[in-house]
């Protein structure tokens, strides 16, 4: 442990739970500590054998296969049926997709910067899927000055569909028009 003596005492002397935590920890052996920093396979060796029955701890479970027919997970001919410039998704009843203009409301796990877009409006350059089946939704500010710079090179922001509103036809048009001069 990282901490002093003094720093171990003063927090000690906060709570019952760091008492608890500070003890178990400088309780730790060697090898205890090592395992709490995971472990480093290397991903070029062949896979070893599965284990007949179920791992004790649930720990050294393979996931499930995913078929990717013979191409990297991570390569985007894994599933070629994922087209993130002409995807979609349905927001409160509207297709939204490249182009689409919505209204941003933060709230997943969201951070000092995210809050700060509470309320702007967002070009859509995205509809993006996760391994996990989950649904991101690349953005790029309209009111940013640097908007189009940042779509260049592909900096763009990632909002989950739920934290997105579209912008009705009559907004989207008011604010094209804006934006023309």
């Amino acid at each position: 442990m990282t901490m002093t003596e003094a720093e171990k005492a003063e927090a000690r002397a906060t709570d019952p739970r760091a008492r608890e935590i500070i003890d178990r920890c400088d309780g730790m052996s060697p090898a205890g500590l090592q395992e709490l920093h995971g472990l480093l396979r290397d991903p070029h060796l062949p896979r070893p054998a599965a284990h007949p029955g179920p791992a004790v701890g649930g720990r050294d479970v393979e996931p499930a296969a995913f078929d990717t027919s013979g191409a990297p997970w991570w390569d985007p001919a894994a599933d070629a049926s994922v087209r993130p410039g002409s995807d979609a998704v349905v927001i409160d009843g509207v297709r939204v997709a490249k182009d689409s203009l919505v209204r941003v409301h933060p709230s997943r796990r969201a951070d000092a910067r995210d809050l700060f877009f509470a309320g702007q409006v967002a070009r859509v350059t995205a509809v993006l899927s996760d391994v996990d089946g989950g649904t991101h939704v690349a953005l790029v500010l309209v009111d940013d000055p640097a908007a189009d710079l940042h779509d260049w090179y592909g900096r763009y922001f990632y909002f989950a569909p739920d934290e997105l509103t579209p912008l009705t036809v009559e907004e989207t048009a008011r604010h094209r028009e804006e934006n023309r001069a």
